[in-house]
């Protein structure tokens, strides 16, 4: 098998094992392991070097570039793939102002908060989780 029947191959699954997960992540991995796939074919990527540096480069900026984006207009962000932390109640460690980030207690680890209430949660209150953004909960006072 030649070289770049393996960076097609891998690509394609790669792009197939993104749209069953949705992560938006390895959809541009395989699409760099593609674009390489068909440079080599072309012929105008014969040195394993500068196939790794396209790789890495296209890669990376498909990330940058485009993954927010797609996040954003399918809605599978990190809020909404991970739901174990809804309903759940912490103790709040450090006062959550109005529109501001404190500290809360979770599971016996400190994780950023936010609140949307239109007062701020002070530090001993409990908490109820509303949801995740990325590495911060929402809460709402208990």
């Amino acid at each position: 098998m030649n070289i770049e029947t393996i960076w097609l191959i891998a690509g394609l699954i790669m792009v197939i094992a993104d749209l069953l997960f949705g992560t938006f992540f390895i959809l541009f991995v395989g699409a760099a392991a593609l674009i390489t796939g068909m440079l080599i074919w072309m012929g105008i990527l014969p040195d394993p070097t500068w196939q790794w540096v396209v790789f890495a480069v296209v890669s990376t900026l498909g990330l940058v570039l485009f993954r927010k984006k797609l996040v954003q207009i399918f809605g599978k962000g990190s809020g909404d793939l991970y739901q174990e932390h809804r309903g759940q109640k912490v103790q709040v460690i450090e006062t959550i102002p109005v529109n501001g980030k404190g500290r809360v207690n979770y599971k016996g680890a400190d994780w950023y908060a936010k609140s949307n209430d239109e007062q701020p949660i002070e530090a001993g209150d409990t908490a109820v989780v509303q949801q995740l953004d990325g590495i911060v909960l929402i809460v709402t006072k208990a």
